[in-house]
């Protein structure tokens, strides 16, 4: 079943006039806030369609150079069939991977397997690694955010953006934003040490395909980040938290590259900077059409997670 879906029309016009494709079944993925994305099957194949608004463009503009870009390195992501523009609309025809969501499957993962997982996510974000380091943090190859001379300050950005969010959807206090900026300070002298450096910031719960409980490819790339890695390694800590799921898969990854006391002490601040991110999205209108609806067990949950969080700096 699609739901919210504006753009059904369009990627049907898409596929019949621009790509003389006729379809024998088109199905909208739920995911995504910045595209409207299909899978497509066909009397041949299996394909995906993404559409974007032109509000969107530069995160249509990044997805195609970084898909060609870490398709080149030999990465499992998708590769690009053909890509163009459809009235004010872009899309890109990509190839399809089999599999599902990391969060989907999680919980029918042995260890063994999140093991494994874990292991083929480390090469790929060492791969990501070994791009040029950029004079900037955050997406200085985008205007998705503006580019930061300190890691510390695109942090502080962050946290902004959440408290914006928190006070404007009305739902929860901002305090918990001021909490997160005094034990920013504390970790100020690790966040000197960060360098600019590449990795792939969205590889969490989500994007991460499994097939047959094994790493299947990446998807939805728009960015890649430059600064701290272990953002990505907090950001999946907060989302396995808010499933209520076990975070066997971050200790598997945090031996996995080797993480000292002090970069563990940093995943969990960056968990807690996750947090707020998740409670500023709580009742906030996302792709024109999608909503996180606010959930008054998920808002206590999200300041179970927050509190017992804090509790670690104390």
């Amino acid at each position: 079943m699609d739901i919210f879906d504006t753009t059904r029309e369009i990627a049907l016009n898409i596929l019949n006039k621009e790509l003389g494709i006729d379809p024998i079944e088109v199905t909208r993925y739920t995911n995504g806030y910045c595209h409207s994305v299909y899978y497509v099957k066909t009397n041949r194949d299996e394909v995906v369609l993404r559409v974007t608004s032109k509000e969107n463009k530069k995160f249509y503009m990044g997805s195609i150079k970084w898909l060609n870009e870490l398709n080149k390195m030999g990465m499992p992501v998708p590769k690009i069939i053909k890509n163009g523009h459809f009235r004010e609309y872009f899309y890109a025809l990509i190839s399809f991977i089999p599999g599902k969501d990391l969060g989907e499957v999680y919980q029918n993962l042995t260890d063994d397997q999140k093991k494994n997982i874990i292991k083929e996510i480390a090469i790929i974000q060492k791969k990501v690694s070994s791009l040029p380091v950029m004079e900037y943090y955050g997406y200085p190859h985008s205007d998705k955010y503006e580019a930061f001379s300190k890691w510390i300050d695109y942090l502080k950005n962050l946290n902004l953006r959440s408290e914006k969010r928190i006070k404007q959807n009305g739902i929860l206090n901002t305090e918990v934003c001021d909490t997160v900026t005094k034990i920013m300070t504390t970790l100020e002298d690790y966040f000197e040490t960060v360098k600019p450096a590449p990795f792939l910031d969205d590889i969490t719960t989500k994007n991460v395909l499994i097939f047959n409980g094994k790493l299947s490819g990446i998807v939805d790339i728009d960015e890649v980040c430059y600064g701290d890695s272990l953002l990505v390694i907090g950001l999946t800590n907060m989302a396995l938290l808010g499933m209520e799921f076990d975070t066997k898969y971050i200790d598997y990854w945090l031996d996995e590259i080797h993480a000292n006391d002090v970069q563990r002490k940093a995943v969990m601040f960056y968990s807690l900077l996750s947090c707020v991110d998740f409670m500023g999205e709580q009742g906030m209108k996302f792709n024109n059409d999608k909503i996180v609806s606010y959930d008054e067990k998920k808002v206590e949950l999200l300041e179970s997670i927050f509190n017992d969080l804090v509790k670690y700096f104390k």
